[in-house]
Formats: structure tokens, sequence, C-alpha cells
């Protein structure tokens, strides 16, 4: 089943493996039975006809799909998709073990930066996020991170948008109400983009669409993911699930139920389009028995995400995973504990594209203050991924031969030559002596996170749209409006 992928490029270190690959194929050989033997519900019209088509068992909106059209499918899909940023730049190739981080979208409350409260999020609170991801280097795509609440229901998705685009020119990943939403949104790339040719060339946006688990594929789910194929936009198609509520709770159930939805879509994907650029994986996430609660911080969630990531790589196809997203409601020490191990292993295991970074709460409130703080999270996981160089340089036997027993390397050249790669240096942690940390401040890591956080919204300036773009984009958002009342 796997592809050979000559354009892959390796993480110097060995990458993390959960699974052995007779174990991956076990998983593999079990979603194919759950597809043929289960089936999945489909609500979709277009997509319930092709199916019929393509040979899948139709019975009413249940589809069972033989394992070879899945296998064909999978062979179909595109091993490697580039996104651009918003000046076209391609500045995001997803293929094996490339690893890009970003933040996740719709978080009802934010954390206000200047008094510290919690309260409901609003469109302010998108623009300020996107700046501080535009401006922090470790963030590569972003999402909307609050919801725009304070704007109408009905085109809140589209502000979100909006305000996206204009306070970053990094690679946004957008989320849709419903099919006439997404084809707004659609209309509001390509204007920024110079037209719908250049949008399909370069896609600097990629749309999240999901399943219901289990195994349930809804109309606006897939007429969201059709509308966006017609722009060569890609998509990523990944079920948000609840093990214990929505999977089995075993681990391996889980897994096996998701990549089940996932792989549906897949064929769906390519029986709309051939080469569809679909992206795979999902929101792994057990339901804490004691209390109900999404458990995004918890080691079940990464060990899941592992394995998917090598479900993923075996296929050939992208995959769309999470880490730095935490139970914690506050940006304390569980926090970094949760956000810390998860961004590590994410960038590990070699996932492409991990999303919800800076989530407090289980996925419900949002910070600045923690969204900062995770750059340096990042960057630690970077530093680690990038491995040790080990060559004659760096092995040094001259150095010690010259500096002999007894000496010292501070003043040595080669200690001026190596040190700042040698020695990983992050931007907000304290390593100084208890009297200096006194002298400046006593502050903590969260101090100085907030610090930056204000720093970077007083100060930084995004590249701005022209203005004949920003006036298209308010057109499109009232247009939208206007049909979603008429209906």
């Amino acid at each position: 089943m796997k592809k050979i992928r000559s354009n892959s490029i390796e993480n110097l270190t060995p990458q993390l493996r959960w699974a052995s690959e007779g174990q991956i194929e076990q998983i593999h050989f079990a979603t194919l039975e759950v597809l043929e033997r289960t089936g999945v519900k489909v609500d979709h019209p277009e997509a319930l006809q092709l199916l019929k088509d393509a040979g899948c068992i139709v019975n009413e909106h249940r589809v069972r799909i033989p394992s070879w059209l899945v296998e064909e499918c999978i062979r179909l899909a595109p091993s490697k998709i580039v996104v651009a940023n918003r000046t076209g730049k391609r500045v995001m190739p997803l293929e094996k073990n490339r690893t890009y981080f970003g933040t996740g979208s719709d978080l009802p409350f934010t954390i206000d930066l200047e008094t510290g409260m919690r309260r409901r999020s609003t469109k302010k609170d998108v623009e300020l996020a996107c700046r501080v991801m535009d401006y922090l280097p470790n963030y590569d795509f972003v999402m909307s991170y609050a919801i725009a609440s304070d704007q109408s229901s009905k085109v809140s998705d589209l502000h979100q948008l909006e305000a996206m685009v204009s306070n970053t020119v990094k690679p946004i990943i957008v989320t849709a109400h419903d099919e006439i939403n997404m084809r707004a949104q659609l209309e509001m790339a390509a204007l920024v983009a110079g037209g719908k040719e250049e949008l399909r060339k370069n896609p600097f946006i990629v749309l999240y669409s999901e399943p219901i688990s289990p195994l349930v594929h809804t109309n606006d789910g897939i007429a969201k993911m059709f509308a966006c194929f017609e722009y060569g936009v890609p998509v990523v198609y990944t079920p948000g699930i609840l093990s214990g509520a929505t999977t089995p709770v075993t681990k391996a159930g889980t897994i096996v139920l998701m990549n089940a939805e996932a792989l549906a879509g897949v064929v769906m994907a390519q029986l709309k389009c051939k080469g569809a650029p679909i992206i795979i994986g999902g929101g792994a996430t057990p339901m804490d028995m004691g209390t109900t609660a999404t458990l995004y911080g918890s080691p079940e969630t990464m060990m899941n995400y592992a394995i998917m990531t090598q479900l993923s790589q075996f296929y050939g196809i992208p995959n769309f995973t999470e880490a730095g997203c935490v139970n914690s409601p506050v940006p304390d020490a569980q926090a970094g504990m949760e956000a810390g191990n998860g961004i590590l292993m994410a960038q590990l295991m070699g996932a492409n594209l991990v999303h919800d970074v800076g989530y407090l709460e289980g996925g419900k409130t949002g910070s600045l203050t923690f969204l900062t703080m995770c750059n340096d999270f990042m960057d630690n996981a970077r530093y680690i991924g990038g491995g040790t160089r080990i060559d004659e340089e760096t092995l040094a036997v001259d150095v010690i031969d010259e500096v002999g027993p007894g000496g010292n390397y501070v003043c040595h050249q080669h200690t001026f030559d190596h040190f700042r790669e040698e020695i990983w240096m992050p931007k907000q942690f304290n390593r100084s002596f208890w009297e200096v940390w006194e002298e400046q401040g006593s502050k903590t890591v969260e101090d100085h996170a907030a610090d930056l956080a204000k720093e970077i919204v007083a100060t930084h300036v995004p590249m701005l749209l022209d203005e004949t773009i920003r006036q298209g984009l308010n057109d499109i958002i009232a247009e939208t409006e206007k049909i979603n009342k008429d209906l």
C-alpha cells in the first residue's frame, strides 16, 4: 500500500513509531472490513450517485464500499499538497515528515489580554490572534482561534475569514457554516488571490470539514468539500470524535472507526475529482467518563495521533492532527506540560498540519498569552526534531587536543562559532539566578508572554490589503447575508 515518494524530506532524528508495520496493516484491513460490511451513511445526493456508479452497494442512504475501490482511491489521492500564503508564495509543502503548526478555530471564550477576565469572543479577538500569529515565527498557518460572536450568526464565518486575511499573510484554514457560505469564502479567496485561476495555482486557504461520528457523512459537509475542489482548494476532511461516546473506547477501535470515516471521504473526493487534494486524520480525543470533558491534553490522545500519522504515511496522504491544546482553563503548569508534550510528539512523529495550538479548557477558551507561550514550546520541539549534527567539526577532536586536560572552552573560537546553534535559547523562559530574577521584577513565563503579546498587538502591522479588495470582501459578506435572510 505504501507509495514511493522520492520528494519526501526526513527529519534528522529517527521518527517516532507507535505501531509496527504489521499493526498498521492490521488497522488498514480492519478499516476495509468496516467500510465493506458496516458501511457509512451518506446524505449528499450527488455523492450517493457517484458511489453507486462506482460499484458500491447503496441502500437508501447506507453505502457499503468495496475494498478494491477504497484502495484505488487511496492511490489516486495526491501524496503532496502545496499550500501558498496570501501573496501566492508556496510555503507549505505537505509531505512526509514536514510538520507545520497553527491554532484552531471557533473558540467561544477569550481571556482578555488587558483585564485577565474570561468573556465571549468577538471579531476583534480573531484579528488580534492573527496579528500575533503573523508576527510569531513558529506559527506556520492560522485558523480563526475565536468566534466572531458579535457579528451576524448567518455570516460570522465570513467575518472570520475577512479578519484573518486582513491580519496575516500566512496560509489560512477556514470553517464554513454551509455550502452557500463556503462558496462565498471561495469568492473572497479568489478576490484576494487575483482570480479563480490564481487561487487554483496557489491556494492559500484550506477548508476544514467533518463527517459526524459514527460513520455519517452530511449533505453540508460533502457539499462544502465538493465546492472547494471546483477551485482546486485543498480540503481537510477529518472526524472529530469522543472515544467511548462516538467511537469504541479502545484506542485501536477509535482509530479504525476514524480511519473508516476519513477513507470514505477520500473515496467520495476522488470520485468527484480524480486527484482531488484531500487531507486525512482527525481529532482523536477520549471522553472523561467522570466529567464528560473532551481530553485534549491526555496521553491517550497523542498515542492515537502517533498511529494515525503512521497510517497517513502508509497511505501517502497528508494528515491533519492536533497538539498544544490543553484541558487546563488557564496558562499554568498543567497547560505547559500538556501543550509541550503534545507539540514535541507531533514534531517527532512527522505530522503535517498540527492545529489547535493555544487552546485552553478543552477547546473552549483562548488566550493571547498562552498563544505566545506556545511559540517557545514549538521552537523547542523543532530544535529537538532537528537532531544532533555529527561531523568532523562538531566532534571537535582537534579542539579537545588544543585545550587539553584542565583547560576550558569558554574563550575558544570553536565555542563562539557554535554555541548559538548548539544551545537552544528560548525567548520567554527564565534562566537567571534568583537574585537577578528578583531584580528584573520576579516575572513568570506567563508574565513575559503577556508582555510580548501586548507589544505585538500594539506595534505589529501586518501586510495590508488593497482598499479595493477590502471593499470587495465586505460586499461579498453583505450579499451572502442577504441571500441567507431570503432563504
